[in-house]
């Protein structure tokens, strides 16, 4: 909305509540401005709001099946995809409110044909008051057998998906959203502060081992019900709900630690912690 169109609907507001309570009471003034004020403030957002700029980088890389991937970014997020294909490809979506700071944000790659890796930089602040504003969104698309040595990521989402017998990551990130999807190879997750999730629409029963903890925050781990695998997950200060229980435990009951194998032949491990924090336990039909 622009100012034009704020000011038209904030002085609409201000004359039907001159209609409704009259001139000549003092009360309807009183309320008169008051419904201006607010009528003016609640369009100042839409009046005033800036767009961050922004740049994209791509790149792609032809690499070999196993493959190795690194990326340490600050703000923001990165996605890591897997899917049939022998080239690693780079989407780099760099965001700031002023065309310096934009510039100042370098997405820096070093690649061969066995390994990737991504590092991102951003400009110091010249003073306490200076503009901090930037961000690096990375969707980044890999062979399913890769091996992800380091994702690093300081505040943000960070999500992998789809490695393959064969592949694997480790993931590390400080604040925010930390996720795991249909991932067959061995998974590293470990959070500091926020949610983590690891989740399978289905199950291929191999060997591979996920490991998953969090310092202060809740573990969610959603499992078909046909899966198989030697689960264990510890909530030192919280609490554990299990979905595959087959008895159900009751409000009063607090359940910090389970072991047990869940479905037949389980050749997968999966480790959860949850150190200040909850976890949870889903099992899920087809």
């Amino acid at each position: 909305m622009n100012n034009g169109a704020a000011s038209s609907v904030a002085a609409s507001l201000c004359e039907a509540q001159r209609f409704i309570c009259g001139p000549s009471s003092r009360v309807a003034h009183r309320a008169t401005a008051t419904v201006c004020l607010l009528g003016a403030l609640a369009f100042l957002p839409a009046a005033f709001a800036v767009e961050p700029l922004e740049e994209i980088v791509e790149q792609n890389y032809e690499v070999t099946a196993d493959a190795t991937l690194s990326v340490q970014n600050i703000d923001g997020s990165i996605r890591v995809y897997a899917a049939d294909q022998s080239r690693i490809s780079i989407q780099a979506i760099k965001k700031a409110y002023n065309a310096e700071r934009l510039r100042g944000i370098v997405v820096d790659v070093k690649a061969t044909q066995s390994s990737v890796a991504i590092t991102t930089s951003f400009p110091p602040r010249k003073n306490a008051l200076s503009d901090r504003s930037g961000t690096v969104d990375y969707i980044i698309v890999v062979p399913q057998t890769a091996r992800i040595t380091d994702l690093n990521l300081t505040n943000g989402e960070l999500l992998v998906e789809g490695l393959r017998n064969g592949g694997g990551a480790r993931a590390h990130l400080i604040n925010g959203w930390l996720a795991g999807h249909n991932c067959f190879g061995n998974l590293d997750l470990a959070l500091e502060t926020g949610r983590l999730d690891v989740a399978y629409d289905w199950w291929e029963n191999h060997e591979f081992a996920i490991k998953a903890s969090s310092t202060r925050g809740n573990v969610r781990a959603i499992f078909p019900n046909d899966a198989s695998l030697n689960l264990s997950a510890t909530a030192v200060e919280g609490r554990v709900a299990n979905g595959f229980a087959s008895t159900k435990a009751s409000p009063a009951d607090v359940v910090h630690s389970i072991a047990e194998v869940i479905g037949a032949e389980a050749q997968a491990v999966v480790s959860l912690e949850a150190r200040r924090g909850n976890i949870r336990i889903e099992k899920i039909s087809y």
